[in-house]
């Protein structure tokens, strides 16, 4: 049985944030918690109630197992029904979650559906990625650079080149993307 260690939960959730290249107000933006809640939390000054681990779980795609124990769960096999699903209604987007929990590499499944990305900041990462379309047309900008990305196309996004996606066309856009979280 593995240990829990209440004592670090703070550290944890900074160090995954970091990983993730999310700032406070990213995470602010995700979860409605005030960024003095949100940087208490992460210096160990306040505790989180199980409600708001649980919403900070989901923005950070990670499972509550590595927060209360610094362990991470390792799976051979993840069932379709098992995919942790967050939602960002303000991207028209559906975000999959993949992790095996053996290394820092992660996957997602990404699924856009038409319509207005009312969302019009850029994301940056610590660390780059690579997107391929599996079903649909998907609009990514790199910078300045806009591409137009039909079925099985790829991109391969550096690592902190501001970006964002959307969808233009009429039909659901699927694709799969691989980082490293390192």
């Amino acid at each position: 049985m593995k240990e829990l260690d209440l004592s670090g939960i703070g550290e944890r959730i900074s160090r995954i944030r970091k990983e993730r290249g999310l700032t406070l107000k990213d995470m602010v933006a995700y979860t409605g918690f005030s960024a003095g809640y949100l940087s208490n939390l992460e210096t160990g000054k306040t505790s989180p109630t199980l409600e708001n681990l649980k919403m900070i779980t989901g923005v950070l795609e990670t499972d509550l197992l590595e927060l209360l124990t610094s362990e991470k769960t390792r799976r051979d096999v993840i069932r379709a029904d098992e995919i942790k699903v967050n939602r960002y209604e303000e991207e028209n987007m559906e975000v999959g979650i993949i992790e095996f929990g053996y290394d820092a590499q992660m996957y997602e499944l990404i699924r856009i559906e038409p319509g207005e990305c009312k969302k019009e900041e850029f994301y940056k990462h610590i660390h780059s990625e690579v997107c391929t379309v599996l079903e649909g047309e998907l609009t990514i900008q790199l910078n300045e650079k806009i591409y137009q990305l039909k079925q099985y196309d790829s991109i391969y996004i550096p690592a902190n080149v501001p970006h964002r996606m959307w969808n233009e066309s009429s039909e659901p856009t699927l694709s799969y993307w691989i980082y490293r979280k390192k």
